[in-house]
């Protein structure tokens, strides 16, 4: 047990002060370096300028097969820590496009597009999702465009389509086609330019409306005055009371009776009065 003890007190010590040689190396190499930089500018009379990495705008993605530190400076993107090194100079940048930027999904693509558009195109991978506004903000600095999408795109296709009929590609519309926004508001133009409409069409739209509902007015008007004047015999006889109707009845009762009465007697009367008559002839 002692020994084994032992042997691990000096594994650690040699873990120790192989960190603490390494830091050293580090001090060392970053010394000789900043010495470096001020003897090449004092002799060049600041012709030549190296470019400080800012580490508070460093982000992690995946240059190549492995994540690293990738961090801007004034001029370039770069990553000289891991094997291979990655350098971007931003004077050489048209445009930023990111990719599969979903709420979704934890991280997404960066996509550099050069000003020669012979040039591949350089991508960086898995980039957090939590870094996209810092970096929006870093290349609003840098005045460089961008652009985002849910998808991801096939950039060997485009490119090759750009340089076969580059003045084509810029008269459809070039890299518009990289912005939903833009896709949305022509749309919603297009669907304005249909339905537009003038002043002097409202009004004549609001004419035939009116004369419709004019004519509509008049001949319900119409209909309702002659129902109201066919239907007044019909009203007065649902006014009248009952002791109304059962005294007509009796009327015309009577009237009848009287009818029946006397059509009798004017049957008796008419062949005494013929009588009479043939007997004056004679």
């Amino acid at each position: 047990m002692t020994d084994l003890g032992k042997s691990s007190h000096m594994y650690d010590r040699d873990d120790i002060e192989a960190e603490h040689a390494e830091r050293e190396m580090r001090q060392k190499l970053k010394g000789a370096f900043k010495n470096f930089i001020e003897k090449v500018e004092n002799l060049t009379r600041g012709k030549l300028e190296f470019d400080t990495p800012f580490r508070d705008l460093g982000f992690h993605g995946v240059p190549f097969r492995s994540s690293c530190l990738l961090q801007p400076t004034t001029h370039c993107l770069i990553n000289v820590i891991e094997w291979p090194p990655f350098v971007i100079c931003l004077d050489e940048v048209e445009l930023i496009h990111f990719e599969r930027v979903q709420f979704q999904l934890k991280n997404f693509d960066m996509v550099f597009i050069f000003k020669d558009y012979s040039r591949k195109v350089e991508m960086i991978n898995s980039i957090p999702m939590s870094s996209l506004d810092a970096i929006k903000e870093w290349l609003n600095s840098c005045d460089l465009k961008y652009g985002e999408g849910a998808i991801s795109l096939n950039w060997t296709k485009i490119m090759k389509t750009i340089n076969d009929d580059p003045d084509g590609f810029f008269e459809d519309g070039g890299w518009k086609f990289l912005d939903p926004e833009s896709e949305d508001e022509a749309e919603d133009s297009e669907e304005e330019g249909d339905g537009s409409w003038g002043p002097g069409e409202q009004n004549s739209e609001d004419g035939s409306e009116e004369s419709d509902s004019d004519e509509d007015y008049d001949s319900d008007s119409d209909g309702s005055q002659s129902g109201s004047g066919s239907g007044t015999g019909s009203s007065e006889e649902s006014g009248k009371d009952w002791s109304d109707l059962e005294a007509e009845a009796k009327r015309d009762d009577q009237k009848r009776s009287r009818e029946e009465e006397d059509s009798p007697d004017r049957k008796r009367k008419r062949p005494s009065g013929g009588a009479s008559k043939k007997k004056q002839r004679r």
